[in-house]
């Protein structure tokens, strides 16, 4: 079977600007492939394997990979799988710009070669994230002449690469391994974001004592089961927030909190503001 290999002169049409932020949702099956450019993955919904010639990787909401160029890989049993790909050519990934290279987050997730770095995002780490591609989809596909948008994408992109990195430097490689020993628990909350969950029915799930969840919970991802359940009501009020047409006391409704107080006060000492405030900046900027 002849080899397939992305090029380059497919995605970029302009030369100066090797960038294009690709949302795939879904994402399909996708047999053994490689790109003339770098690509980077973040996972934004659902399920899937993301596999290479010799290893699979589970994929779910906040699974990060970074493919270098002529690494062959795909995806198979997909289960909604929604996904950013970000291309970027070899001459926008510049060791030598400024401090960069002094990051050792920088080195190991996007320097590497003969192997896919991967990270898991915790739900608060991916919804501050999104605005960053949101931001650098629209500004890398803005062909207007003298806009700036040519430099505010690639500003996005280092912003990227330096968040991401330094979350790989936050997170001991050991404990980010575990985190895929919990997908059950995780999946379900998934599934559960519109109400609280208890203890019982997570270690039920887990088939662990919540003493043991508990435990292996901290060490993947820095919060308690219910803590991080949490963490993805609010990612979701985020959403629901985003797509407007609902109050703050819908919200708190649909994500679980019968009281709206105790949701706003949950929500600020999370996102460090208050629904109201966080819907008045977002209804600003697209404005």
């Amino acid at each position: 079977m002849t080899d397939t290999i992305l090029t380059e002169s497919s995605f970029f049409h302009e030369p100066s600007l090797q960038l294009k932020v690709v949302k795939r949702d879904p994402e399909l099956p996708f047999r053994l492939h490689s790109h003339e450019f770098n690509e980077l993955v973040l996972v934004i919904a659902g399920t899937g394997l993301h596999f290479t010639k010799d290893e699979e990787y589970q994929l779910r909401e906040g699974s990060v990979c970074f493919i270098p160029i002529g690494m062959q890989h795909g995806y198979k049993d997909i289960e909604g799988l929604a996904l950013y790909n970000i291309l970027i050519g070899e001459n926008m990934l510049a060791k030598n710009f400024l401090d960069l290279s002094e990051l050792p987050g920088f080195n190991s997730m996007f320097m590497t070669s003969g192997q896919i770095p991967t990270l898991l995002l915790n739900p608060t780490q991916l919804s501050e994230t999104l605005p960053i591609l949101e931001m650098m989809e629209k500004e890398a596909d803005d062909q207007s002449f003298g806009s700036g948008s040519k430099t505010l994408a690639y500003s996005c992109l280092l912003n990227l690469i330096i968040t991401l990195s330094r979350i790989y430097d936050e997170t001991p490689r050991e404990n980010n391994q575990r985190a895929h020993r919990l997908w059950d628990v995780i999946a379900f909350m998934d599934r559960n974001k519109h109400r609280s969950l208890s203890s019982e029915e997570l270690t039920e799930i887990a088939h662990m004592s919540t003493s043991t969840l508990n435990r292996y919970f901290k060490l993947a991802t820095g919060l308690s089961p219910l803590e991080f359940h949490t963490h993805k009501r609010i990612a979701y009020a985020c959403t629901l927030i985003q797509k407007r047409g609902l109050s703050i006391a819908e919200i708190a409704q649909a994500t679980g909190f019968s009281d709206p107080n105790y949701f706003s006060r949950q929500f600020r000492k999370i996102m460090d503001t208050t629904p109201k405030e966080y819907q008045k900046i977002f209804t600003n900027r697209l404005s």
